[in-house]
């Protein structure tokens, strides 16, 4: 069929002098008028909505307050736009479900905890707060659909009353952007915790994995009012991203100061597998070579190995008083720091490896421990900032117990040891703290002697504590003369000389 408007043309050409429009002006008015009765019905539809709707706009603009009068709409013009309206696109939909949710499987444990079982899951962030660091609901920061889990720890055992709780919460935002922007802000939050007061950061570490895109553990402490001396709640998140969809893992306990952070990395990192949908990575136990931060498929071979660390044949047996002396055992990794004085995790150092290793004295019960790492940097400037940093540490000593009767810390003294290659600089310092022996009066004592070594790109951390009380472990109680601690100084220097030896074995 011809188009009308071309035969309107052809009439116009063949009849000169009428006064008639062109075609083109013709079109344009007829668009013009349609714009206009389209225009009329919506205004319509409008002015019965408003109708309908203004005591409720009133009132949602809050009680006193005025609500602002709506501008009026312009004019029309007798100038079409040459821009064509696009109508909004809906909200996208989430395809988001429980499914994507960690399960206890998902979650790791570090020995000797119970593991992890669900109490309860919802639909949404749940009725209360799923950590309290974090001010703003992730609906309010525009998540298209969340969904929580709840853990709690294995009933019946041993540790379950001081394990704590756990709390799973995923999300998803419209686009990956939106996600990461609401992860950076959610990291920000977890570090300064701004909703506590006197909350200070305990620990930092990266999450890291094939499904995650972003992301971090962030733990701070606080001395709640009604915790039992020298108790502080923890607060870890783990707050991670995967593409357009969030995953917000938080753990709370109380904790001695002495303890490790928590360490939420694999259980985020399992997660966030859940959470893409993507098969789990091997479950790995925290602390152990396959869970360290450096480590991962695509990463260069290790430059550290089992063969750096000290062997307990090489420590100095403990000399006990009518009896045989007490030989050193090595046991599991324990969930304690490297060193009493420890500020953050080692993995905060940011070293390209590390190993580590812990022995036991036991006759029966334990009277002595030595703890080792070892770390290798990648340059000589990160290695020399690490130590400075280790070495801030055993100076402020930020474990320090809140009773000064109980602990005290001696000042850092550089040290020398006759190992080869020749280190480059060695500090040392002795903590005092309280042992573990039931009762007020107690009076047993831990005497930790802790070590820094540094080694061109290397660092050796070392423990050598020994349990004492009243007196430290020396010949003489109460020690009167330098004699009377030689014995054992040369315990904690052989130590010391043992582990560094081993450590820089293949330097040599």
């Amino acid at each position: 069929m011809s188009d009308p408007i071309s035969r309107l043309d052809q009439f116009r050409a063949d009849t000169p002098g009428a006064p008639m429009k062109s075609a083109a002006e013709v079109r344009r008015r007829g668009d013009q008028i349609r714009r206009r009765h389209r225009a009329a019905v919506t205004a319509g539809a409008v002015a019965v909505a408003a109708a309908v709707a203004g005591p409720i706009i009133f009132l949602s603009a809050g009680l006193g307050q005025r609500a602002t009068d709506p501008e009026p709409a312009p004019a029309p013009t007798e100038t079409p736009s040459t821009v064509t309206p696009t109508p909004s696109s809906p909200p996208a939909a989430s395809d988001l479900t429980r499914t994507h949710l960690p399960t206890e499987d998902d979650l790791v444990t570090a020995d000797p905890y119970p593991r992890w079982t669900q109490e309860q899951t919802y639909d949404g962030e749940g009725r209360d707060d799923h950590n309290e660091c974090l001010t703003e609901s992730l609906a309010d920061a525009g998540a298209l659909a969340t969904f929580r889990r709840d853990f709690v720890p294995e009933r019946g055992h041993q540790l379950s009353g001081s394990a704590g709780t756990l709390k799973a919460v995923v999300a998803e935002f419209g686009s990956a952007g939106d996600a990461e922007k609401v992860r950076a802000e959610l990291s920000e939050a977890a570090t300064s915790c701004p909703g506590v007061s006197g909350a200070k950061t305990a620990g930092y570490l990266p999450v890291e994995g094939k499904a995650v895109t972003a992301g971090d553990v962030d733990v701070v402490t606080y001395l709640p009012e009604d915790e039992p001396d020298n108790a502080r709640r923890e607060v870890a998140t783990a707050v991670v991203t995967v593409e357009d969809r969030l995953l917000v893992l938080t753990r709370q306990r109380g904790v001695q100061d002495y303890v490790s952070p928590t360490d939420l990395r694999d259980s985020a990192a399992r997660a966030a597998h859940r959470l893409a949908g993507s098969p789990l990575p091997p479950a790995t136990t925290p602390g152990s070579a396959s869970s360290s931060p450096s480590s991962s498929s695509s990463a260069a071979a290790p430059l550290l190995s089992e063969a750096h660390l000290v062997e307990a044949g090489s420590l100095p047996a403990l000399p006990l008083e009518g009896e045989s002396s007490a030989v050193w055992q090595q046991v599991a990794p324990q969930p304690t720091p490297t060193l009493y004085c420890q500020g953050a995790w080692l993995s905060s150092l940011k070293a390209a490896d590390s190993v580590s290793r812990e022995f036991r004295l036991e006759n029966p019960g334990e009277i002595g421990k030595v703890n080792v790492t070892v770390l290798e940097f990648a340059t000589k400037k990160s290695a020399d900032t690490a130590y400075d940093t280790v070495h801030g540490w055993l100076d402020a000593c930020p474990a320090s117990l809140a009773d000064a009767k109980r602990f005290t810390a001696g000042p850092v003294r550089s040290i020398e040891t006759d190992t080869s290659p020749a280190i480059d600089r060695a500090a040392q310092t002795l903590a005092e703290y309280a042992g573990d022996c039931g009762g007020l009066d107690c009076d047993a004592t831990w005497y930790d002697h802790q070590t820094v070594v540094q080694i061109g790109t290397r660092l050796v951390l070392v423990t050598h504590a020994e349990a004492g009380g009243p007196c430290p472990p020396t010949r003489a109680c109460p020690p009167e003369e330098a004699s009377d601690y030689t014995e054992w100084d040369n315990r904690v220097a052989r130590t010391v000389k043992a582990t560094v030896d081993r450590a820089v074995r293949d330097l040599r």
